[in-house]
């Protein structure tokens, strides 16, 4: 579906792209401070998101080093990336990220739907700057443009959520029953 195309980049490219996220994550953590600056939006809105991106880069960071230190090619195949991935066995914490992922899309969908934050958002980014919050601002707005075109999240956010589940289910060989054994 094209509403969905600028979120999909976005999602791909802005959560989990082939980049370091670290000045995003370091300026999300200063974010709090800031918040006042944004109509309409609080501390609980934007927590989840600051949940997940925390929560995604232990798990993400813990995943690369595992395949550092056993010296996994970097050309390595989705079987053996599959095998690190059980092997760190944190089903739970996945299955949180994966709450998280789809509780974050319809919160900041809702968040989308104010045109002021979308100005304020526009207008801060030398604040945001200045305040040493760049990254996490350009994230955010980003973000905040992906979802303006989308009429409702719900089928995004439901696919996404099912496709990672059954990937995860699969992996860890779960089944309605509990884990294959």
């Amino acid at each position: 579906m094209a509403q969905y195309t600028a979120v999909g980049e976005f999602f791909f490219e802005e959560m989990y792209g082939p980049r370091d996220f670290s000045d995003r994550d370091a300026s999300a953590r200063k974010l709090q401070t800031f918040l006042h600056m944004f109509p309409g939006v609080h501390l609980r809105d934007i927590e989840e998101v600051l949940d997940l991106l925390e929560l995604t880069v232990q798990l993400d960071d813990q995943l690369s080093r595992t395949l550092h230190a056993t010296a996994v090619p970097i050309s390595f195949d989705q079987p053996t990336y599959e095998q690190y991935y059980l092997e760190q066995d944190n089903y739970d914490e996945r299955l949180r990220q994966l709450d998280l992922v789809r509780s974050c899309l319809l919160n900041v969908f809702h968040l989308s739907r104010s045109a002021l934050l979308g100005i304020a958002l526009h207008r801060t980014r030398l604040m945001a700057r200045l305040a040493g919050i760049e990254a996490v601002h350009v994230f955010l707005t980003r973000g905040y443009d992906a979802l303006r075109g989308v009429q409702s999240i719900d089928h995004f956010s439901d696919t996404i959520y099912s496709r990672e589940l059954k990937r995860l289910d699969r992996i860890y060989a779960v089944t309605p029953y509990g884990p294959e054994g």
